[in-house]
């Protein structure tokens, strides 16, 4: 029995012609379908019947689809909608994502490519414990990871820039090169550079190319990066450390999609899209001046944010096991599985480095392991013996040292070991370090400043044994006494 067959979609399109060549089309591949005609009758439906899915055309004669799929987040209803639409844009595809929309088809279109959007969303949906989807290294069967799967399939064909977000580990080249394979544009070249491994003056000729005797050394001419993605796609890799004077250039060449060598009179088109990541909060860096927001405004039209493998835990074992697999095959190792007592300490690791610390790490042990099950003996000794990135082995004492201790000391030690733990668990992004801490983006810089900046931070868990109490007079500070 294939997929669709037991996957029910509501059909709301208010063409009658095109409803009914729909319905045909959809019933044909397998699903069950329910057509209406307009927003209130398919209001009526998903509140009486529950879907798979929905399809619904943008423009309706009784309001537009995204109002549907507002109804449909106040309710809770978190049934994937796709959009069908003749008139898609930036400001549409934005606007339905943000409201929960997951795929975004422009008409024309042909069955068979509908048919293979809806099947392929429906089984990105499937319940938890269903075989993660082939998607390379982006494997997941929670609920988190199967909207980004979802979402990459949208954002691949939208041909529009693209930011990805997230901790350094956590898969962005992955995801941009998933955009690439399945975008219109795979058949060209996908050309992936790091912004902050180079120097400010060689980053330039890089992606702009230069012209025979432009500065010295320059002994031929050069084609840049921009001109040799052209067809394909240009990953800008750690885009927030860029300089800002070659920010001024990217964003003009996002603007004119013309670009000009180094020593060059005239500009060259160019036929590239752009995706850019970042670990670091660029709305932040803008606000501050480090990132010019007009480059960050243009960047940011669709936006994927990619979570920290701690965020989701359901993954874990599903991605031990996935590389585990990959391996032994390498390796030529026969099949293994970790032992329940070694994936608990994995399970209870914070895994700083993400899912790239995960892979190295099942890398070690298939290469390390003789046979049989993988145990916490071949872990590295912090991660075996609990140290950093795991619990504490000891509870925060609640008893006052035998010899006392320096209070306020050791208040301000904890503040600031909470500020820069924070940090690092959300990769350097202070909103995010605020927001895990219950402050504000202001609140948060506010303390860092008055601690003395992230270098003055302790990394270790300020103990209170580590603060003696300072020697005091026996008046101790209460000054002195009236005679």
């Amino acid at each position: 029995m294939s997929l669709a067959t037991t996957q029910r979609i509501l059909l709301v399109e208010d063409e009658p012609s095109l409803r009914e060549v729909l319905t045909l089309a959809l019933e044909g591949a397998g699903f069950k379908c329910e057509a209406v005609s307009g927003i209130e009758e398919g209001q009526r439906a998903l509140a009486e019947t529950t879907f798979d899915g929905v399809l619904s055309d943008l423009k309706l004669k009784d309001g537009s689809g995204i109002e549907l799929l507002t109804w449909m987040k106040e309710q809770g209803l978190e049934t994937p909608v796709v959009i069908m639409t003749a008139y898609a844009t930036t400001e549409t595809t934005v606007q339905a994502l943000n409201q929960g929309a997951v795929d975004f088809i422009t008409k024309p279109f042909k069955h068979e490519d509908l048919i293979a959007t809806l099947k392929g969303l429906l089984a990105a949906e499937a319940p938890e414990g269903a075989p993660p989807q082939d998607l390379g290294e982006l494997v997941g069967v929670g609920p988190t990871m199967r909207k980004i799967n979802a979402l990459i399939g949208k954002v691949s064909r939208a041909d529009t820039t693209v930011l990805l977000t997230g901790e350094s580990g956590t898969g962005k080249e992955v995801v941009a090169r998933l955009i690439h394979r399945y975008s219109d544009r795979a058949k060209g070249p996908f050309v992936a550079v790091n912004c902050g491994a180079l120097p400010e003056a060689l980053l330039e000729s890089e992606l702009f190319g230069f012209e025979k005797g432009a500065f010295t050394g320059a002994s031929a001419m050069k084609r840049g990066l921009f001109e040799e993605a052209g067809g394909g796609i240009l990953f800008l890799d750690e885009i927030g450390e860029m300089p800002l004077a070659l920010q001024v250039k990217l964003l003009r060449v996002l603007q004119e999609r013309r670009v000009r060598r180094l020593g060059a009179t005239e500009e060259r088109p160019v036929d590239v899209r752009v995706i850019a990541a970042t670990n670091r909060d660029l709305r932040a860096r803008a606000e501050s001046g480090a990132f010019r927001d007009d480059l960050f405004y243009r960047l940011n039209i669709l936006q994927i944010e990619l979570p920290p493998l701690r965020e989701r835990p359901e993954d874990l074992p599903v991605l031990a096991e996935h590389f585990i697999r990959r391996f032994c095959q390498k390796l030529a190792k026969p099949p293994m599985q970790l032992h329940p007592e070694a994936m608990d300490l994995l399970l209870g690791y914070r895994f700083p480095g993400n899912v790239r610390e995960l892979e190295n790490l099942m890398e070690r042990c298939v290469a390390l392991n003789p046979g049989g099950p993988i145990t916490r003996e071949l872990f590295p000794e912090n991660l075996a013996s609990g140290g950093p990135g795991t619990a504490p082995d000891r509870p925060v004492p609640l008893a006052i040292p035998p010899d006392g201790f320096d209070l306020e000391a050791w208040l301000t030690a904890l503040k600031g070991h909470f500020l820069r733990r924070a940090l690092d668990e959300v990769g350097g992004v202070k909103t995010k370090a605020g927001k895990r801490l219950g402050m504000s983006f202001r609140a948060y810089r506010y303390w860092l400043a008055e601690l003395g900046g992230v270098e003055a931070l302790p990394t270790a868990f300020p103990w209170p044994e580590d603060y003696p109490a300072p020697s005091v007079d026996e008046g101790g500070t209460e000054g002195p006494k009236d005679a």
